[in-house]
């Protein structure tokens, strides 16, 4: 049986976007185009792992600002990486002063639908790009990834399930296991941000409000569905959206098919 989740143990939400059913009735071949969080923390046995995959290509959606931040992503043995820079917008502007500081009253429940609507809306370059790279059969098996692996990372994916005609309803699906792989993880990012949120406002942990910051961990099927609304009224149909703004259009969707779909 072959497995989703490719476990290791720095980074919780890596996973292979084989096995889903196309409308044709073709499946998505495994062990091709694979999705991931950032790949910074990787250990021994990580990398023996990754190495088995035989990576071709590593796709850091972070911004130059996240990468000199926090570092780049590792590379296995062979494999060459490729920048395209996503911003990640009000997630970055916003979040991050609350985390330093304690103060939450900036977030506001909509925040991911709002990131997800940006990212539809201004980032088609890039997301043109990430599907020019993944249709190059020289770059696979390839892996692209931004911090958490959830919401660029999200919206990207489901652009390449669409291309490759894969139903929403399984693009949705694949979206929100990120909750799952990602579970333990966000508890204790979650437990971290209310150690720091205390020792900055004074409040016992225990009495913090965390309820507006809890949901920017998780994925939730409204957002991604929002990214599908946003594109669909500038243009009319995913299927225009992939064609009109980011140049891939159905003789493009067509060799991405023969060459993904088994």
């Amino acid at each position: 049986m072959t497995l989703r989740r490719i476990e290791l143990e720095g980074q919780p939400n890596f996973r292979d976007i084989g096995g889903y059913v196309a409308t044709d009735g073709r499946v998505v071949r495994w062990g091709a185009v694979y999705r991931s969080g950032a790949l910074g923390h990787v250990s021994a046995s990580d990398e023996a792992r990754l190495a088995e995959l035989g990576l071709k290509t590593v796709v850091d959606l972070r911004s130059t600002p996240e990468v000199a931040a926090f570092g780049g992503s590792y590379l296995p043995p062979g494999a060459r990486g490729v920048s395209i820079p996503i911003g990640s917008g009000e997630l970055g502007t916003k979040i991050l002063p609350a985390l330093l500081e304690g103060d939450f009253s900036r977030l506001t429940p909509d925040l991911l639908v709002r990131v997800n609507r940006q990212l539809a809306r201004d980032a088609t370059q890039s997301f043109a790009e990430l599907l020019r790279a993944v249709a190059d059969p020289a770059n696979r098996p390839i892996v692209f990834h931004c911090t958490q692996g959830k919401d660029r990372t999200g919206f990207g994916a489901a652009l390449i399930l669409a291309a490759l005609g894969v139903a929403w309803e399984d693009i949705v699906e694949d979206y929100l296991l990120s909750n799952r792989y990602r579970a333990a993880e966000n508890e204790q990012y979650l437990a971290m941000v209310a150690e720091r949120a205390a020792k900055a406002t004074g409040v016992p942990v225990e009495e913090l409000d965390l309820t507006a910051i809890r949901p920017l961990f998780f994925v939730d099927a409204a957002a991604i569905d929002a990214a599908r609304a946003e594109l669909t009224a500038a243009y009319g149909s995913l299927d225009a959206y992939l064609t009109e703004a980011l140049g891939f259009g159905e003789p493009e969707r067509a060799r991405l098919r023969d060459d993904l779909l088994e």
